[in-house]
């Protein structure tokens, strides 16, 4: 069977306990967020979570640096994991994550069941940040790929600093490479009138701080990754 037209079953939403969010100006800037878990059956303070995708045969997202996750729960009220969780991007468990990482080197193909699932996250609410890590080239040609593929009618387009998303804890005025000092530019893809995945081809992995053995080797990532990576997640928290 065609992978385009393999189905699979999926829960009918993403972050069933992000009932509300309420957002209040705070100190240096920072946004405020309050979590509102719906119903008794949900915890007095619900924690936003993130996950990191495996996918493909035997990709991961684990050269991701999670500081970005402990800079927001620093700066802000928002209740969130400081660990990002591993996560099988076709698993159901993928609905109780709001915000998907997607990064690795390498070329890839997604399943069939992860083709579907992907499509079917982002149509039900989940957001992803996607990443090259290291800058990867073969990466980037495989996720460009896919995108095209999954979303046939979307395209990715260039996101000006100018917009919410980068203003929302922290100011970001420029976008700029460790190495060379190059400005660059990242990209979003709006599905059906949301925006509802950011791409950066030069990476916002802030791999060096990631761990495990995590090198960037040659590449070029994006300086202040986990500023920007912060003000993203908050935003998605917003919208």
């Amino acid at each position: 069977m065609s992978r385009r037209r393999h189905s699979i079953i999926a829960p009918a939403c993403v972050g069933a306990i992000l009932c509300a969010v309420a957002a209040t100006a705070g100190r240096s800037g920072a946004l405020h967020l309050v979590m509102q878990p719906p119903g008794d059956a949900q915890p007095a303070e619900a924690l936003v979570r993130v996950a990191h995708l495996v996918y493909g045969t035997n990709k991961t997202s684990q050269c991701f640096a999670t500081g970005y996750l402990d800079l927001l729960a620093r700066e802000t009220e928002i209740k969130v994991d400081r660990q990002a969780s591993r996560v099988d991007l076709a698993s159901d468990d993928l609905y109780q994550y709001p915000f998907a990482v997607l990064s690795g080197e390498g070329s890839f193909q997604f399943t069939d069941e992860q083709f579907l699932a992907i499509r079917q996250y982002v149509e039900r609410g989940g957001f992803i940040l996607a990443s090259a890590g290291c800058s990867n080239a073969d990466w980037n040609r495989s996720f460009r790929d896919e995108m095209k593929q999954i979303f046939p009618d979307s395209v990715l387009e260039p996101l000006d600093l100018s917009e919410d998303m980068f203003q929302s804890v922290f100011r970001i005025a420029q976008l700029r490479t460790k190495s060379h000092n190059t400005e660059v530019k990242l990209f979003g893809l709006r599905v059906n009138g949301r925006l509802a995945l950011v791409y950066s081809p030069e990476g916002l992995n802030d791999t060096g701080n990631a761990g495990g053995g995590c090198c960037c080797c040659g590449g070029d990532e994006i300086r202040d990754a986990k500023y920007i990576n912060a003000n993203i997640l908050a935003w998605v928290l917003m919208h």
